[in-house]
């Protein structure tokens, strides 16, 4: 006997005579999959009772190398082997003999990935059966060079339709937090700008954004150029937000009506910075100036479905000369729960402008969920609705239903976009 490539020792011999069977015991268990021979030698010439014989004596002839149906039941259970994330996109690889099962899966909540130590949510979850993979879509995008790890739970103890699992039903194995490959690449460093000598910033001089001074430097900082933690430095580039007229942060409440009933609800910090490129401040001499920033009460008539933990975040927005549009970084306590910056557009729908199809993205930075989105002066994002020079946003860190793009307060003609 042949399995895999490899003999297996026959160990035993029974036969049934009347069912027409010689049953061999192998040494060797055969596995799914495997291909299997037989041959068999008659040990000698004529007739005798040294081989496998009729009732009459008369020998079975050798039996040249035969294939063998391999009947065996697939009882082993798909393994990872490897786990690679791009983005916002986390691919777990498996070892399996078959396929994986792509209809029955395990829930989302099974898996939990942590991206720079901090949780990032698994949204999505998609199997190709074929490939032998499962993608795990994140709340998060992943940055470049970020630690990332994930973990996975079986819900149940034993075989069910409830798991990640082969096309035969067995369900891969629970396993804990392991390395994933980072492939997300860096951003791409933006387009050059002729070098303009500036002024440093002067400590204690007003940056005229609407916020006092003392407010910006109780914001608690995140790590800078270096690692290096500056007390006041919403976003990380090292310098204070006091001191630099396209970054503002100020104190809100944790409440959608902070504006007018704050109660005794804790504040909670948040950043904005204009003319932003992942966050930081552009290096041209078209940058944008913030005038004003605060919080305002999230507006009655919300759809059920979306929530307003610091209800608006408004502010306002002077361009710099040529511009017609400007990019913007609002960094919010990963506490709030929020998936998106929200805004209704000339439809009235509610709309993610940090998500991919508005051109913004969500990442998380420092222990910071940071919203990135852009709003054309004059266009429908800018409340004003003036192409004026000036932006004017009321918009709101907030979470809905990932699977919706846009939910209206009242159903009407357009009620969802999917």
């Amino acid at each position: 006997m042949v399995s895999g490539g490899i003999a297996n020792t026959v160990t035993g011999v029974a036969v049934n005579a009347a069912a027409k069977t010689v049953t061999l015991t192998l040494g060797t268990p055969v596995d799914y999959g495997q291909s299997v021979t037989v041959a068999y030698t008659d040990p000698t010439a004529g007739n005798d009772a040294n081989a496998i014989q009729d009732i009459q004596g008369n020998d079975a002839a050798s039996l040249g190398v035969t294939t063998v149906t391999n009947n065996t039941l697939d009882t082993t259970p798909p393994v990872v082997s490897t786990a690679t994330v791009n983005g916002n996109q986390l691919v777990l690889s498996y070892t399996e003999a078959t396929t994986l099962d792509a209809v029955n899966t395990a829930p989302v909540g099974a898996f939990a990935v942590t991206a720079g130590g901090f949780a990032n949510a698994v949204t999505g979850l998609a199997v190709n059966a074929a490939a032998k993979t499962v993608t795990l879509t994140l709340a998060f995008v992943v940055g470049a060079g970020q630690t990332v790890t994930v973990a996975y739970t079986d819900p149940t103890g034993g075989n069910d339709t409830n798991a990640v699992q082969d096309a035969a039903g067995n369900d891969a194995a629970s396993f804990a937090a392991r390395p994933v490959t980072n492939l997300t690449p860096a951003d791409p460093d933006p387009t050059p700008v002729p070098p303009v000598p500036t002024p440093n910033p002067v400590p204690g001089v007003p940056d005229n954004d609407g916020v006092p001074n003392a407010i910006e430097d109780l914001t608690p900082g995140i790590p800078g150029p270096g690692g290096t933690t500056t007390p006041g430095d919403g976003n990380g580039d090292g310098v204070r937000d006091s001191e630099q007229p396209g970054v503002a942060s100020t104190g809100f409440v944790l409440s959608p009506t902070g504006q007018s009933n704050p109660g005794s609800a804790p504040p909670t910090f948040t950043t904005l910075v204009a003319s932003s490129t992942n966050g930081k401040v552009g290096s041209g001499n078209d940058n944008a100036r913030i005038t004003s920033l605060m919080q305002k009460d999230a507006p009655t008539g919300l759809p059920a479905g979306l929530q307003m933990p610091i209800g608006l975040v408004s502010f306002t927005v002077e361009l710099g000369a040529g511009k017609t549009g400007e990019n913007f970084s609002l960094y919010v306590d990963p506490a709030l729960g929020v998936n998106g910056y929200w805004k209704q557009d000339s439809h009235g729908q509610w709309v993610n402008l940090a998500s991919e199809p508005y051109g913004g993205k969500m990442v998380m930075e420092g222990g910071r969920v940071r919203l990135d989105f852009h709003i054309e002066d004059g266009g429908q994002f800018d409340a004003d609705g003036k192409a004026d020079g000036i932006i004017t946003d009321p918009g709101a860190p907030g979470h809905m239903a990932l699977s919706i793009v846009g939910l209206a307060p009242d159903v009407g003609s357009h009620p969802f976009w999917f």
